[in-house]
């Protein structure tokens, strides 16, 4: 007696019904590989846009480079207080320079109180920095004024090559000086205080 013959022909994937639970699995699938893609295709084309299409503008400079360093002579200045003053190499600091009358207008008042503000602003970084005020005349601070500034070094300075590298006894400049001692940066008194922190807090971290 002979028995049916048995066929092993392939069964058509697409004739087996999909079940909930396997429509859900193929959408998470592809969901899946969406994110894949987007998270590896999307900063590409973010790059290629502000690259080609909508370039940022790069924030202009606010303080002024000097074609080339100048040292500074520290021979020539002196503590309020007879000191010496120390050379950066040996203290490793930057310095932010200003020189002015010891009688302070509000323009120098303005200036001083940048200064400190961008200091304060480096955060653990403000170490780095030191703030020297070049009084060009005999005259003492006011004692308020000094207190509002603890941290603010006074130094004596009338000599006129110096206050000319300086940018004047008038310039009303702040003046930047590496941990070189050299006068690398100058600033104007009433620069943009966003774009001044920013730019300091770059330099002394070199």
């Amino acid at each position: 007696m002979s028995t049916p013959r048995q066929t092993s022909e392939p069964v058509d994937e697409l004739s087996v019904p999909m079940t909930p639970g396997m429509r859900a699995a193929q959408r998470k699938g592809r969901l899946t590989l969406l994110a894949i893609v987007a998270v590896c295709v999307l900063p590409l084309l973010a790059a290629l846009y502000f690259r080609f299409v909508s370039p940022p503008e790069a924030a202009a400079m606010v303080g002024q480079p000097l074609a080339e360093p100048l040292p500074l002579p520290f021979e020539m200045l002196q503590g309020w207080d007879g000191a010496v003053l120390e050379h950066p190499e040996v203290s490793g600091k930057w310095l932010a320079i200003f020189a002015a009358p010891g009688a302070c207008d509000e323009r120098c008042q303005h200036t001083l109180y940048l200064t400190r503000q961008a200091r304060t602003a480096q955060g653990r970084n403000m170490a780095r920095l030191e703030r020297l005020w070049l009084i060009t005349d005999g005259t003492a601070p006011a004692a308020a004024l000094l207190a509002a500034h603890p941290d603010l070094l006074l130094v004596k300075a009338s000599d006129a090559q110096l206050l000319t590298l300086l940018g004047g006894a008038e310039g009303r400049k702040i003046n930047l000086v590496d941990r070189r001692g050299f006068l690398v940066f100058r600033y104007p008194g009433d620069a943009d205080p966003k774009g001044f922190i920013r730019e300091l807090g770059k330099l002394i971290k070199f």
